[in-house]
């Protein structure tokens, strides 16, 4: 009789005289996986070539397991026939309480290995395992009740109200935070704190990059706020700094389609805040390269949840390490559905011709928006033909409708009003200018910009 080979969640033994050695392979398996099973009487290779078994021998596989494995478990533990004469024993076992250390030293499961893990890999284990049975956003936070903005509170309510996911009217800032569930004791919970208090802790790192090498850097923001004015800048910072395709259709009034689907970005910006992992410090972060928009979120999809599956639409798990988190943000109706939100970023992103991708990196998740028809050096596209319209950048967009409506503007006048840094001004002007659409009047230092043709025309 063959058992199969040997793997991570299953070790042989060929007798109870290598006991030490299979105890220390259960603690391997469970800092690994949570479970396993362990056999004597069996090969490496998994035949079965029996072993005397007696009630001591069970007893004694029992109690080396108690009082080698901390913290302790409770494995069912059977002997077993071949149906040919020969009887081995097969040790079944799980947990939830990592890391376990088998006598003082832990170990990881690597193939059918048992491996040494290092000091920071136990503390890391560790503080999953706390924040597991204590998640970080449940936990009091040092911020008094007095900082929660009372004006994003209110407006979460309303958001609820008309979402028909909140049925109480706003009843005050400590009221309304304890019907949510968002008080412990007389404390803030850190989900209150990210969600509704201006938060030193709470940022977002915005970037337009020259290539990939990060070698230099066109434009930077840094933002600190609430989680939904973050959101909210992101969503605009993205939409501000791709094209938008303008469409007239017929004698109608111009539509602006926008490179990435709007709703996806925002989908996406949603997910980074609510499922990260908060215990780290760094930031979300959104860099935009001329092939691709990137939004980095700290902390990787926890374990037993895979991207590509949610990609495909076939995991709707709605686990997270954020749960009051996640709950008080689909009260507001600003997340969708539970688990559905990576499959309706594919959607949208499969409906506008736009290929979507997660991959693991050191600092946590990236999701790549990969945009179609790059543009080239600073991200700069003169108008070019696309499907019946044309396409400029979104800022030259706005740029080119500001001096139509109101010519003789410098760089830093369009910088002001259009709320722009003065160098995604001076880009959206050379665009426009190698495009042929805009020349300069007067002096470089003092010289205004009007338009030649607008693409449209």
């Amino acid at each position: 009789m063959n058992l199969g080979p040997e793997t991570e969640t299953v070790e042989h033994k060929k007798s109870t005289s290598e006991l030490k050695e299979g105890v220390a392979s259960i603690a391997s398996m469970l800092n690994k996986h949570g479970r396993g099973e362990l056999f004597f009487g069996v090969t490496n290779d998994g035949d079965v070539i029996g072993q005397q078994v007696s009630d001591s021998t069970l007893r004694n596989i029992s109690q080396a397991i108690g009082s080698s494995i901390d913290p302790r478990i409770f494995p069912s533990i059977e002997a077993l026939d071949d149906g040919e004469g020969r009887s081995y024993v097969r040790v079944a076992f799980s947990g939830g309480d990592r890391p376990y250390a088998c006598k003082g030293s832990y170990r990881i499961r690597v193939a059918d290995e048992d491996v040494l893990m290092t000091g920071a890999e136990v503390r890391r284990m560790a503080s999953e395992a706390f924040l597991a049975e204590h998640p970080w956003d449940s936990q009091p936070s040092p911020r008094p009740i007095s900082d929660v903005d009372e004006k994003t509170l209110r407006a979460f309510v309303d958001r609820g109200i008309e979402a028909k996911r909140i049925s109480e009217p706003y009843a005050g800032v400590r009221q309304t935070l304890a019907s949510l569930g968002l008080l412990a004791g007389d404390s803030l919970t850190n989900a209150a704190d990210v969600l509704f208090c201006q938060s030193a802790r709470t940022g977002l790192k915005m970037g337009i990059l020259q290539d990939h090498g990060r070698t230099e850097i066109l434009d930077l923001h840094q933002e600190r706020g609430t989680v939904f004015d973050l959101i909210d800048k992101g969503e605009t910072y993205v939409l501000n700094n791709t094209r938008r395709r303008l469409v007239i259709d017929g004698a109608g009034p111009r539509r602006e389609v926008p490179e990435l689907p709007a709703a996806a970005i925002r989908e996406a910006l949603v997910n980074a805040f609510v499922h990260r992992d908060w215990a780290r410090g760094a930031c979300v972060q959104v860099d935009i390269f001329y092939d691709s928009v990137e939004i980095l979120s700290p902390g990787w999809f926890i374990e037993g949840q895979s991207p590509e599956a949610h990609l495909e639409g076939g995991d709707t798990s709605s686990d997270t390490r954020n749960r009051l988190i996640a709950d008080t943000v689909f009260r507001s109706g600003d997340m969708e559905a539970y688990g559905t939100g990576i499959a309706r970023i594919k959607s949208l992103c499969d409906e506008a011709g736009v290929r979507v991708e997660y991959a693991r990196v050191p600092s946590g998740t990236k999701l790549v928006f990969h945009r179609n028809d790059a543009f080239a050096g600073e991200g700069g596209a003169i108008a070019q033909e696309h499907g019946g319209s044309k396409v400029l950048s979104s800022s030259a967009t706005r740029v080119l409708d500001t001096l139509a409506q109101r010519p003789g503007h410098t760089a830093a006048s369009l910088a002001d009003e259009l709320g722009m840094s003065a160098r995604q001004a001076q880009r959206a002007l050379k665009e426009l200018r190698d495009g042929g659409c805009i020349e300069r009047e007067g002096s470089d230092k003092s010289g205004t910009w009007v338009i030649l043709r607008h693409p449209l025309s």
